[in-house]
């Protein structure tokens, strides 16, 4: 599923979504350096559920430790590691679209990875001038820090020195020392 087609299915989702994955760090840029294989999109595990009236009819899968599951409609277990689903317009086509389940509460988004790592919803999820939400770029690449593949790499070389100086500096504070991208925010 191509981006634009992405946002036009949840532009008026009655749940808190955002754009995330490498097509969020090319909204905040503004520019694209990449192709992709598919579009990522996060929404909040209690609002799951609510993805049956986005995407109504597709086929979806939920995606955890390497196996597909058919998903039932519920919200993924966290406690279980399922925190994607994998889509697609029916069968027969290719996976399009994953839906990364986020964390959160009315106030804040929470990183799933480290649950002490709280940031108010307006520093977490930015906007693009045409109302597009999508996760912070600092946030955005720590997520992807973890274990970094040559396209994650690519990413943070693109984006890091672009980064405005409080968000870089977060992305400092949250690296692990000795990561291999410390020397771009340090350049």
């Amino acid at each position: 599923m191509a981006l634009s087609a992405a946002i036009g299915s949840f532009r008026d989702a009655p749940l808190r979504w955002w754009v995330c994955g490498g097509h969020a760090l090319e909204l905040h840029l503004g520019a694209s350096w990449r192709p992709h294989d598919d579009t990522d999109v996060s929404v909040l595990r209690g609002d799951v559920p609510g993805l049956r009236r986005v995407l109504d009819g597709w086929d979806i899968h939920v995606a955890s430790g390497g196996v597909l599951t058919p998903w039932d409609g519920s919200a993924p277990d966290s406690a279980r590691n399922q925190n994607n689903l994998w889509c697609r317009t029916s069968p027969d086509h290719p996976w399009s679209l994953d839906i990364t389940v986020g964390d959160g509460d009315a106030s804040q988004w929470i990183f799933r990875r480290e649950p002490t790592l709280r940031a108010p919803w307006r520093d977490a999820v930015l906007t693009t001038a045409d109302g597009v939400p999508y996760l912070a770029p600092e946030l955005q690449l720590l997520f992807k820090s973890r274990t970094p593949r040559s396209k994650d790499t690519i990413d943070a070389s693109e984006v890091i020195p672009h980064l405005e100086s409080p968000r870089r500096d977060r992305l400092a504070s949250l690296l692990p020392a000795g990561h291999p991208w410390r020397p771009l925010l340090d350049a």
